[in-house]
């Protein structure tokens, strides 16, 4: 079967990709810098070197770019999950094996200004976010099953052990925004993945 060629995008669709992404690097380095409320629509499209008019044209919306960011956090959290070499050894060794590529991603700017989003918009949120956030819990739920496919547990008590490992970690990872040492992080993620592996 012959291999069909795929065409490089236009100078015009790489100009959009550029401004998208320098619109979403903006936003990250305001809200990671200064927290929520220093992502302004104006300092959006100061720090991005556009106008305002030319980020809603990209986005519609502060809003979007927020959901944006939202998106590209999660895709960049499956995509770290989804990476070979997960799905080999035994359980004890998956479970400190994804305990660890979660907090990996729960280090980054991502995850850390989707939390900020995640707070400051808690109350203001669409009826399509809330539906989008359900996609992505039985995303996670195809993950974990995928990684410990001998687990016989249900959706809600798979669910319940995904929680009580994704607090643990985002409260470690809070600690460690306000403390500038967390003493023997490496024995709490062993903790972690010891107590996601009889849960499962």
């Amino acid at each position: 079967m012959p291999k069909v060629k795929v065409a490089a995008p236009g100078r015009q669709a790489l100009k959009t990709q550029r401004t998208r992404a320098r619109l979403i690097e903006a936003t990250l380095g305001l809200i990671r810098g200064g927290g929520f409320s220093a992502a302004t629509a104006t300092a959006i499209a100061r720090r991005a070197d556009i106008t305002w008019g030319a980020a809603q044209h990209q986005f519609g919306a502060k809003e979007d770019i927020l959901e944006e960011i939202l998106a590209l956090a999660y895709a960049r959290f499956i995509d770290a999950m989804s990476a070979p070499g997960l799905l080999g050894g035994t359980r004890s060794q998956r479970a400190a094996e994804l305990v660890g590529r979660m907090w990996d991603h729960y280090q980054g700017d991502y995850y850390r200004v989707s939390l900020e989003i995640l707070r400051a918009t808690r109350g203001s949120r669409k009826q399509r976010a809330r539906a989008w956030e359900q996609r992505q819990g039985r995303a996670h739920l195809r993950v974990v099953r995928e990684v410990f496919p001998e687990s016989r547990l249900t959706d809600a008590q798979l669910r319940e052990a995904l929680t009580f490992t994704h607090c643990c970690l985002t409260g470690l990872s809070i600690e460690r925004i306000f403390e500038a040492r967390v003493s023997h992080i490496e024995r709490h993620l062993a903790r972690i993945a010891r107590v996601l592996q009889e849960m499962l």
